[in-house]
Order: structure tokens, then C-alpha cells, then sequence
């Protein structure tokens, strides 16, 4: 289930040249602080009805329990992203795709998912490219399309987002839709690990384990396990790390030596991303 990232609004509240009014936005966040949504929904509402994308999405927020621990009215919320992406804001459609590929607050349904991915891709937006790639290239709400999934991933790929690098690595990798290419893949995969995605680094750990795309080398592979262990962490601090890492760890460290698991981790420690 993707739920609104308070991050991702904020960001997009300081960014945009079509914010509602700055004193409003101020008042309204001080409500939210203080958990009065009611009065932020007062503050907002006049301004979303006049047509400003951002205070519908704002209420769309609220409505959706984004500030809160439920969702306070799941139909408003509903009706607010809607006139924001109807309205042509690309990251309303996308997160009114979201709606509709999980199966929140309305019932899922891969074509109208696909149809608003499609609306916010087509304006550049780097996510909605990626996750209309996914289904793209998984057949969902549609034909299965090898290459118009991989021409979507590299488009989101070039502007920086990590998820689709990852995906662009993978086609590679595994020769799906595009004959196998392994440097390729590994050229994906080293830009997505240089933002710390853990699925990128467990990528670039079996490269070096397996010699595809780059030579074989069991210390670098294992660095690069214990650089995804040590994220993986980080990004969910309240969860055990996953079995997996000790097994791939187990596995490499039988075939090296002492030194080298000890040059593996000295190199994970000074680790940093290429610039």
C-alpha cells in the first residue's frame, strides 16, 4: 500500500510556482502541528475550490489520514486528488494512479491505474514512468510490452530515479525483451547503489560474486553485502534485518579468507557513492 509521503508535500509546497498562498499554508501546517485538522481543512478548502492544485492535494492529504493515524474521509479524499490530476497536476495523477493499482479507497483496477501513470508520465514525471513501466512490462491492465516498459524505466532512470534503475539493470541482466548485457546491467545497478538502494547493492554483491559484467571478486561482493545490510537497517530501524544477509555473507565468507572478510568490511565502513 503507497500512502502520501509528508516529505514528498512539503517539498512540493516550497517548489512550486502555483502555491496557495503562503500564510495560509502556514496556518494550515500550524493546525495540522497541533492536530486540529479541522481548522486546516477551513483554511484550505476555500482556497482548493477556487482551483489551486496544491491546497486540493493538501486536502486530499488530510482527508486521507496522511497527518493522523486513520484516514478521517476517504471519499473526500478521493474527490480532491481527483480534481487535482483531472486539473493536470503530475503528481496528483500518480498518486491517484497508486489509488488505483493497490486498491485504496476505491476498487482496484489496473487500466484506470495505468490510464493516470500514463497522464503523469507523459509530463516527465520520473515515478509514474517507473511504476507504469512495472506494469507495463508485467501485462498489468494491458498487453505485456517489453520495450515500451524498458523505454519508460530508462526515461526514469535518466532523471536520477533510483527504482528504475534498478529495473533498467534487471532487463538487462536477464536479457528481458533486449539481448543479456551485464556491463550494462552493472551501470544501472552502481547508479541506483550510489543512493543507497538496497535491492542495487544486493544486485552489484552477485555481480562480483557470479563475474557478470565485472570480474569476479568475493571482497567486493561482500562489501557490497554489508553496504546493503547496513542500509536496509537504516531504512527500517524497527525491523530485524533480514535472514538473508547472513546466508549470502555465510555463503561468500566460505570461500574466503580471515584478511579478506576483514578488507571486505573495511571497505564497506570508508564506502561512499560516486559523485
Amino acid at each position: 500500500m503507497r500512502l502520501f509521503s509528508i516529505f514528498f508535500f512539503a517539498l512540493l509546497l516550497f517548489t512550486s510556482p502555483h502555491v496557495f498562498a503562503q500564510d495560509a499554508t502556514t496556518a494550515a501546517n500550524e493546525a495540522i502541528q497541533r492536530r486540529d485538522y479541522a481548522t486546516a481543512i477551513q483554511i484550505v478548502t476555500p482556497i482548493a475550490e477556487k482551483g489551486d492544485d496544491q491546497a486540493a492535494f493538501y486536502l486530499s492529504m488530510i482527508y486521507g489520514g496522511a497527518y493522523g493515524p486513520e484516514p478521517t474521509d476517504t471519499a473526500l479524499a478521493l474527490k480532491w486528488l481527483t480534481a487535482a490530476a483531472e486539473r493536470g497536476m503530475k503528481e496528483a495523477q500518480a498518486e491517484l494512479g497508486d489509488r488505483y493499482l493497490d486498491g485504496l479507497w476505491v476498487k482496484q483496477d489496473f487500466p484506470t491505474a495505468a490510464k493516470w501513470y500514463r497522464k503523469s508520465a507523459d509530463q516527465g514525471y520520473a515515478r509514474a514512468q517507473s511504476l507504469l513501466g512495472q506494469m507495463t512490462e508485467l501485462g498489468k491492465g494491458m498487453a505485456p510490452d517489453p520495450a515500451e516498459a524498458l523505454k519508460l524505466y530508462l526515461a526514469a532512470a535518466a532523471q536520477g530515479h533510483a527504482v528504475a534503475q534498478v529495473d533498467v539493470g534487471r532487463v538487462y541482466a536477464r536479457g528481458v525483451g533486449v539481448p543479456q548485457d551485464a556491463v550494462m546491467a552493472v551501470k544501472y545497478f552502481r547508479m541506483a547503489a550510489d543512493q543507497s538502494n538496497v535491492s542495487a547493492e544486493i544486485w552489484m554483491s552477485s555481480a562480483y560474486e557470479m563475474g557478470a559484467g565485472v570480474k569476479k571478486d568475493f571482497t567486493i561482493a561482500y562489501m557490497w553485502t554489508l553496504i546493503a545490510q547496513k542500509n536496509a537497517d537504516l531504512k527500517n530501524p524497527a525491523t530485524p534485518l533480514p535472514t538473508g544477509f547472513a546466508v549470502i555473507l555465510d555463503n561468500l565468507g566460505k570461500q574466503m579468507s580471515g584478511a579478506e572478510i576483514q578488507l571486505a568490511h573495511q571497505m564497506a565502513d570508508g564506502w561512499k557513492p560516486h559523485q
